[in-house]
């Protein structure tokens, strides 16, 4: 277990320290991580292929475990706050309590096996849901009947066409089935039925607010209002607020800086104030905000602030108020089920578009044409403003039980830190989680490095700092922060959302001791010393290692720069330092829209998946071949959008060989090598990113189903080949088909009726030539399938 108990190494004496006493109040409860949620997927796949008794009271042991730790969270926030007295006043005038968890992608029981689904690395885990409303229930005597459950997650829609189209299914099933996580004897999605089970089991015989109304409505897609549900716990897809007239309401935004007005489902903001029927159908909301702790590809977090920021804004809200109308006005494709919100600004910079072609458009001396925006800061801040002026009180608590390190869409790394963090201020909530994530330093250390090195933060990460000895970049131990280059929460506290400033009072139940803070930092006192908890977590994300690991990354470049000759270094700080003042922040993302044209694209993706029979095989292979727009001439349009953002990516695979056990020549300059400690030429780095995007991660070794090789060869086998070595004509295939077919035809075997062509250099895996590859230098070409004889197209 990665998370620190009580270790002599985080028992630390500070000088005469006193508790923080003034600001935004925060509570926080440290758990043992075993004892909760965590080994809850392995039992429920018992409980659902077996109707395994033990395992579900293996389950609802664990979920009681972590009701008893919302004791220190509700009291703490109750003696601080007030927070009971507000929620009976506004449950008393007829408002709901909706949970709002972050639920990017739903699939956390996997339907085809009922294993742990792609998603338990992504969304808020259910479990807790579970526990927080069957504390609020019990303590604050608030009725099942006046909660309900709400999400705009992005992938719901994709997953629920996907299903529709590619399973065997005796009917339908609905967006909010999928939540539900059942729909008959479907299993397969997010959990909330399992919520509803362990509800029921843990209920007063004498109450007549039974969980499970509401289940049906879910699976059969009846919508219900608030008002007209008053004997059910309702499931809201948050998305949807088109396809029936009266679901939507545009409030204004006070000062909005990217929006003066967002459109949000009544179930959030209620109904049009001067209509007394549209209120008693929609009467407001108490908002549960339940963030999962997570590492974003461009910002420094997704929690408390995004969840809501980000994730309230509906996919399917089209710009005229009639159901037929798909023009959304957050969310791309303009079709049935939108792959992204990629309408939303995510940078200062944000691309205009070509209609036509779903690429960003250029002038004519070629430069990408971009509207400047107030960025992912307004965006976000915009929304919550927004909700803080229809005077919607919002609850902010933060799964932390098992933060996600490495990347927030769903190969992320769980890390067991046994926390869960709650304020009714979201800034200084967010800006608590950051801290604790990138403090591997104790206070007093940090402190003499501060000044010593001239660092801007005190909350410091350890860090590898790249150099060069002899003919090799070596890593030394340094000393680094993205937090000062994280300006969203200063920025927040000016739009009024919150403060900085926080105190902490809180429960270890581990160590059994009152948690603290003092000068922002979290810990106890014991015999006088400020003891401090501290994360033994390297947290970062590739994706964003520009901004985050910025000490790191510059050393690296200045090491690749004078050992190869290349001039790394200068653009990085040309595309992206904006200011021209040495530091690259988190808001500085250049002025191509760096990361956005590969989002659109990705969405068109995410939109094939729900709309096609393989559409789950053929939206991943045109995602990945977005590798044709890192060079100009890997595409016959001439664009080079996607270089800049994948710079980072490119950096963090040259990160990650270094970390290898074993040292390799790099082929690019053999004097170099790379391995145990020691890193690759960038060049040779972005060599092996492409192979891996071709052929998959574990890249030479195998080749990956999931590559765009093996995406390729799926189809054909499925499609042209009666599932021969994939052994499934549904949406899961053997996973070892595609390499049980490239040594089956090096023994004779015929090939498949299908050809990939790749960039000159790349046709090689481990040296050897692989079936149905094709080497080109035609921009036409490039990353495309064929199949069937050419008469179907991939590109």
């Amino acid at each position: 277990m990665r998370v620190s108990v009580n270790l002599p190494t985080n028992v630390q004496k500070v000088g005469n320290m006193t508790q923080d006493i003034s600001g935004s109040h925060v509570a926080v409860v440290r758990m043992y991580p075993d004892r909760a949620y965590i080994g809850i997927p392995e039992l429920l796949k018992k409980v659902i292929d077996e109707s395994n008794v033990e395992s579900w009271r293996k389950i609802c042991e664990k979920i009681d475990y972590i009701y008893k730790n919302l004791d220190y969270i509700f009291t703490s926030l109750e003696k601080e706050t007030t927070l009971k007295d507000k929620l009976q006043l506004d449950i008393k005038n007829g408002k709901i309590l909706l949970f709002k968890p972050n639920i990017v992608n739903p699939i956390i029981i996997d339907p085809i096996t009922h294993d742990e689904g792609i998603a338990n690395s992504v969304s808020t885990e259910w479990p807790l849901i579970a526990a927080l409303m069957r504390w609020i229930h019990d303590k604050f005597n608030i009725s099942y009947h006046q909660m309900a459950l709400g999400e705009a997650a992005t992938l719901t829609s994709m997953y629920t066409g996907l299903y529709n189209i590619s399973l065997d299914l005796e009917g339908k099933i609905t967006t909010e089935a999928i939540i539900e996580g059942r729909s008959g004897d479907f299993y397969g999605g997010w959990g909330f039925y399992f919520v509803r089970r362990y509800l029921a089991e843990n209920h007063q015989p004498s109450h007549d607010d039974d969980p499970m109304n509401g289940y049906e409505e879910s699976v059969s897609g009846t919508y219900l209002p608030p008002g007209r549900a008053d004997n059910k716990l309702m499931v809201y897809d948050l998305n949807r607020v088109s396809d029936i007239k009266g679901k939507a309401r545009t409030i204004p935004v006070p000062d909005g800086i990217n929006f003066k007005e967002i459109t949000l489902h009544k179930v959030v903001v209620g109904g049009e104030p001067d209509n007394p029927e549209d209120i008693t159908d929609y009467p407001g909301c108490i908002l549960i905000n339940v963030p999962r702790l997570k590492l974003h590809i461009t910002e420094l977090l997704t929690n408390a602030i995004k969840n809501l920021g980000m994730g309230l804004y509906p996919m399917q809200a089209a710009e005229k108020n009639d159901p037929q109308n798909t023009r959304w006005k957050y969310s791309f494709p303009f079709d049935i089920i939108p792959g992204l919100k990629t309408e939303l600004p995510h940078e200062i910079w944000h691309p205009k578009w070509d209609d036509e072609t779903n690429l960003p458009l250029r002038d004519q001396k070629g430069d990408y044409l971009v509207n400047k925006t107030g960025g992912m800061y307004a965006t976000q801040s915009d929304m919550i403003k927004g909700i803080v002026n229809q005077d919607i009180l919002m609850i902010h608590i933060v799964d932390a039980i098992q933060t996600v390190n490495l990347s927030h869409t769903g190969s992320g790394i769980k890390v067991p830190e046994g926390l869960i963090f709650a304020s009714l201020d979201p800034v200084a909530l967010d800006l608590l989680c950051a801290r604790y994530c990138f403090k591997m330093v104790p206070m007093q250390e940090a402190r003499e490095l501060r000044k010593k090195m001239g660092l801007r933060s005190d909350f410091l990460q350890r860090v590898s700092i790249p150099r060069v000895e002899g003919q090799n970049i070596s890593s030394v131990e340094g000393f680094d922060s993205p937090l000062p280059r994280y300006n969203l929460y200063k920025y927040a506290e000016s739009r009024g959302l919150g403060q900085e400033k926080y105190y902490v009072k809180g429960w270890d139940a581990i160590g059994g001791v009152s948690l603290v803070s003092t000068q922002g930092h979290l810990g106890w006192f014991e015999d006088g010393e400020f003891r401090e908890l501290i994360t033994s977590e390297f947290y970062y994300n590739p994706g964003s290692m520009i901004w985050g690991l910025q000490k790191t990354v510059i050393a690296y470049l200045e090491a690749n720069d004078l050992l190869t000759g290349s001039s790394y270094r200068r653009m990085l700080f040309d595309v992206f330092d904006e200011n021209h003042d040495g530091i690259i922040d988190y808001d500085e993302k250049g002025k191509i829209g760096c990361s956005m044209p590969l989002a659109r694209l990705r969405s068109i993706h995410h939109h094939i998946q729900g709309t096609e029979r393989y559409g789950f095989l053929r939206g991943p292979f045109i995602s990945a071949g977005m590798m044709k727009y890192e060079k100009k001439e890997w595409n016959a349009q001439g664009h080079n959008f996607t270089k800049d953002f994948q710079l980072s990516f490119k950096i963090a695979m040259a990160y990650n060989m270094s970390r290898m056990q074993s040292e390799k020549s790099d082929p690019f300059f053999p004097r170099l090598t790379w391995g145990n400690g020691k890193w690759p030429s960038l060049q040779y780095a972005f060599f092996f990113s492409i192979s891996i995007g071709i052929y998959g991660p574990r890249f030479p070794s195998i080749v990956s189903n999931s590559s765009l090789y093996g995406l390729a060869f799926q189809y054909a086998d499925k499609k042209l080949n009666k599932s021969y070595y994939t052994g499934n004509v549904s949406i899961y295939s053997n996973p070892e088909a595609v390499n049980r077919y490239i040594q089956a035809v090096r023994e004779g075997a015929d090939q498949l009726d299908f050809v990939v062509y790749v960039p000159k250099g790349f046709g090689k895996f481990d040296g050897k030539s692989l079936p149905n590859v094709v080497e080109t230098d035609d921009p036409h070409k490039i990353f495309m399938g064929i199949f069937d004889n050419c008469q179907e197209v991939w590109q």
